[in-house]
């Protein structure tokens, strides 16, 4: 088990090495596509477009843009792990055929390479709530706690989409396509009261939808969520992953083959 986590931190390491090697700014560049994209919205929502989010807030400054900047948080995560881990397994086949290699590690590095990224995301965000509204409220606290049931749920999509990836190779070409679609279904570039009623279900059972609303209330409305609700969702979250999982080692042995 300790050879495994080792193993496995290794790999996260390296994944995130191997990504930003030879560029100039090295490992600073999560942190500056991070700075620049909150700036990009900054600028047209706020300056150029000067988007109100709701009525009862509209003394706060660049809140459009910080909104839109919370809800990005959890999407890109899952974006991320949809977009990467459904080739995770087909561009290692190197590592299918070798029996002592743990091949659920590979997914596993996606996430934990896509939550690194997420965190430092995070982190500008609290920043720069910090820097345009001088008043950080308390609940931020509380985002270590919403990152578990996201993780369960990036784990979830890994083990899925990994399987998925080798039997039906068009998945990596179409998993851009259905991030896209997971982005526009949820209120991560709109409010909630935005979407209509006749789509007010299918909006609500996007698993981005909680993780949006969840990351906006802890930084920037200063609510907490109700224990009854991450619960359910870490609950149901944890199911998915352990059910994906299953899959994931009930059909790993036809992987050769196919590869």
């Amino acid at each position: 088990m300790t050879q495994t986590f080792w193993l496995g931190f290794m790999l996260t390491r390296r994944d995130l090495s191997q990504r930003y090697r030879g560029t100039v700014l090295g490992v600073l560049w999560p942190f500056l596509y991070a700075g620049l994209l909150l700036s990009m919205f900054t600028f047209v929502f706020s300056l150029v477009l000067n988007v109100r989010w709701s009525a009862g807030t509209e003394g706060r400054p660049n809140e459009g843009a910080l909104m839109i900047f919370a809800g990005l948080v959890p999407y890109l995560f899952i974006a991320e792990v949809m977009t990467r881990s459904a080739s995770c397994i087909t561009s290692a086949s190197n590592f299918v055929k070798k029996v002592r290699f743990p091949l659920s590690l590979l997914p596993v590095v996606v996430v934990n390479s896509a939550l690194v990224l997420a965190a430092i995301n995070a982190l500008i965000l609290v920043a720069a709530v910090g820097i345009l509204w001088a008043d950080v409220p308390p609940t931020v606290l509380m985002l270590p706690l919403i990152f578990v049931p996201l993780a369960a749920l990036g784990l979830g999509v890994a083990f899925l989409f990994a399987t998925l990836g080798v039997f039906f190779r068009d998945l990596s070409q179409l998993s851009p396509l259905l991030a896209q679609l997971l982005m526009f279904l949820a209120p991560v570039c709109y409010p909630d009261s935005a979407v209509p009623p006749a789509f007010a279900k299918v909006v609500e059972l996007n698993p981005v939808t909680w993780f949006a609303t969840a990351f906006r209330n802890a930084v920037l409305d200063g609510e907490v969520t109700t224990p009854g609700e991450w619960v359910s969702h870490s609950l149901a979250c944890f199911l998915f992953a352990f059910a994906t999982f299953a899959f994931f080692q009930r059909t790993r042995r036809s992987f050769a083959d196919v590869l």
